[in-house]
């Protein structure tokens, strides 16, 4: 969406407190959502019998975020932030219905990608409404309360929904936050049924146009991958091909030239924070799947480990946040370096626990180092990116550091539900599974390197010619 203020010549009304109370009830939801699923996605599987569409499970609803987020900041732009806002409200909710009666893992699916277009919307909306609603003075109070907004989520999120599983079903998780969508949606929607800008027109217009056919493009070339990594025939081999060609150019309008050579500055840094993402919440996707069938963890048992993450990265984003504000921008290159190295070091040992090399006890304190190390690094990533972008990129950056979060996120969930579907026995599918992400936890490591090498140029162009 659009982070354009409101004109000068036009006042800003005083901001309802509906609209405050709206937006952190919808990112809550949200925020529930995701961190739910994980932990009953194992029990879905088990009682519609969808362990081959697992991966899916996850994939669809990320990659329709992707594209979701696109169509919102389009609509918006053209049709007003109330009509974007009601579009993701009502898709979300639908696929949280969808998902709630499914009778078959497909229809599962179906109902995550349709979550997925409404989630989109959804995440994008707060950024939106705070820079056209709020005057300056309020939107930092506003901003952190949306991230705060997280944080309950990440602490009891895992917890209740593997609860309200082994009380009753893991359909409750879905049916019960039907309600509470219908109460924030008219605190978010009313308020903003006063427009400030005229759609688009000319250049604009075609100009969002093309981002929104690249991002479907991405979007559908990414899902042929998944599906053709799932299949064992020539038809996944033809749809590999053609995906991986779809995604290259794809990503060409979405992201900056030199993405995939890992370009020093901004292009490494999107690698960076994408592989980061492969690394921990392509693990996340599968591993409560993985402490249930090869360590017997309950669901309560898998959620107190995924709670344990959410917690400890929310954590390390204020630990790098302090550490920010004292050292400046020259801490950030050890930052990222510890926080990834972290990141690697923890998902290699929480591999060997749950494949039951190092003993159960160790998965905890080792999720903890790995979701620390992502709290740091991730967040001081994203730092750097801003610093490289100037004022008005801002917008295509946000999308940027979404886009190419759930493009990742989503492909490894996809190869980790491939390997689960294809693979046996199942300790070997999840053997192969951790090494995929432990691999992009190493080279998010490796690429974070090229971060500084253009900025190691320049300086040395600059004394070469004040030498000169």
């Amino acid at each position: 969406m659009s982070s354009a203020a409101p004109p000068d010549s036009i006042p800003l009304p005083a901001v309802p407190r509906t609209l405050s109370l709206g937006l952190v009830l919808v990112v809550l939801i949200v925020a529930f959502e995701s961190m739910a699923v994980s932990t009953v996605l194992p029990r879905v599987a088990e009682q519609l019998s969808g362990l081959a569409l697992y991966g899916w499970a996850s994939s669809a609803f990320l990659l329709s975020s992707l594209f979701g987020a696109v169509l919102g900041g389009v609509l918006a732009d053209r049709r007003g932030l109330a009509y974007g806002a009601v579009l993701a409200l009502v898709l979300f909710a639908l696929g949280l219905l969808v998902g709630a009666a499914s009778p078959t893992m497909l229809v599962f699916v179906l109902g995550r990608l349709i979550q997925g277009l409404g989630a989109g919307g959804l995440a994008a909306l707060p950024w939106a409404v705070i820079s056209t609603r709020y005057p300056p003075q309020a939107r930092a109070k506003m901003l952190a309360a949306i991230s705060s907004a997280w944080l309950l989520p990440a602490l009891i999120g895992p917890l209740i929904a593997s609860v309200m599983a082994d009380t009753w079903s893991w359909r409750v998780v879905f049916w019960g936050l039907v309600p509470l969508l219908a109460i924030s949606a008219p605190m978010c929607v009313l308020p903003l049924r006063v427009r400030f800008r005229q759609p688009q027109e000319g250049q604009a217009a075609l100009g969002s146009r093309r981002v929104l056919w690249a991002a479907l493009a991405l979007a559908v070339s990414a899902g042929a991958l998944v599906e053709g990594l799932r299949r064992a025939d020539v038809l996944g081999l033809l749809l590999g091909a053609v995906a991986l060609i779809g995604v290259g150019l794809s990503t060409r309008v979405l992201f900056p030239a030199g993405l995939w050579r890992f370009k020093s500055g901004l292009p490494s840094a999107l690698m960076v924070r994408g592989l980061a993402a492969f690394a921990i919440m392509g693990t996340s996707s599968f591993l409560p799947l993985a402490l249930s069938e090869l360590r017997g963890l309950t669901l309560t048992g898998a959620g107190i480990v995924l709670s344990l993450g959410g917690v400890t990265w929310t954590l390390g984003s204020w630990i790098q946040a302090r550490i920010e504000d004292a050292r400046g921008e020259a801490s950030r290159p050890a930052r990222i370096r510890a926080g990834l190295g972290g990141v690697a070091v923890g998902v290699a040992l929480t591999a060997l626990g749950v494949l039951g090399v190092l003993p159960l006890w160790v998965i905890y304190p080792s999720w903890v180092l790995a979701c620390l190390g992502m709290g740091i690094g991730y967040t001081s990533v994203s730092l750097f990116a801003m610093s490289n972008v100037k004022a008005e990129g801002a917008g295509q950056l946000s999308g940027q550091l979404a886009n190419i979060e759930s493009l990742m996120v989503a492909l490894a969930a996809g190869v980790g539900g491939a390997l689960i579907a294809r693979v046996r026995p199942l300790d070997g599918a999840f053997t192969l599974a951790f090494a995929v992400t432990l691999l992009g936890a190493v080279l998010a490591l490796a690429v974070a390197g090229r971060l500084w090498a253009g900025q190691k140029g320049k300086v040395q162009e600059e004394k070469e010619a004040n030498l000169v």
